[in-house]
């Protein structure tokens, strides 16, 4: 089973990977931006020209907290049991949509508790998922090789649900591979290392 802290560190990577991802599937709301801009006119003509909040600032993403990172990851361990019992293609058809649900949550920070909730989760959801991937390898060649290589196989299905939501070549592919090496952390892979060893 994973530990505590390889489930923490894998929600923080996801989340980091989802950051980017966030600011296209759920921009921010333009009245938080318009807000911030209201200046009195005197206040304004004093300081100058370049007055007014840094548009850098702006438009900077709302990061992803380790609840929702935790919460994707739970449907990524999802898709590798689908591949196992032949139905990811049913899991893929409804990816993006719950891939926008979990990225549209609150912008107020998760709660303690709601964070170690969904850890807790995750570490059950990764070892019940490991014993059913187990299960899937008796049937036919075993061993970490074929886990990466479902590895690569849900990498591939996410980037294609964030490709067909709109979300740019690069930032999705990124997120997938964020996606997929939190996955393959919680079993103790390094699905990019591993995948060049085999090679």
């Amino acid at each position: 089973m994973p530990t505590d802290h390889a489930c923490h560190a894998a929600a923080e990577r996801a989340a980091h990977g989802l950051t980017p991802v966030r600011s296209v599937l759920v921009p921010a709301d333009p009245s938080e931006h318009a807000a911030a801009e209201v200046m009195p006119v005197v206040l304004r003509n004093h300081l100058g020209a370049n007055a007014g909040p840094p548009r850098a600032a702006a438009r900077r993403p709302v990061r992803v907290g380790v609840a929702t990172g935790a919460a994707v990851l739970l449907m990524c361990l999802d898709g590798l049991r689908a591949e196992v019992s032949g139905e990811m293609a049913a899991w893929h058809a409804d990816l993006g949509r719950r891939l926008h649900e979990a990225l549209a949550e609150p912008r107020a920070p998760g709660r303690a508790t709601d964070v170690w909730q969904s850890l807790a989760a995750l570490q059950r959801r990764a070892h019940e998922t490991l014993i059913t991937v187990a299960d899937g390898d008796r049937r036919g060649p075993a061993g970490p090789r074929l886990l990466v290589a479902r590895l690569a196989l849900l990498e591939d299905a996410v980037t294609g649900a964030l490709r067909r939501s709109a979300v740019p070549a690069a930032t999705a592919d990124g997120c997938a591979h964020e996606l997929a090496a939190a996955t393959g952390s919680l079993f103790g892979l390094d699905p990019s290392r591993d995948r060049g060893a085999d090679g």
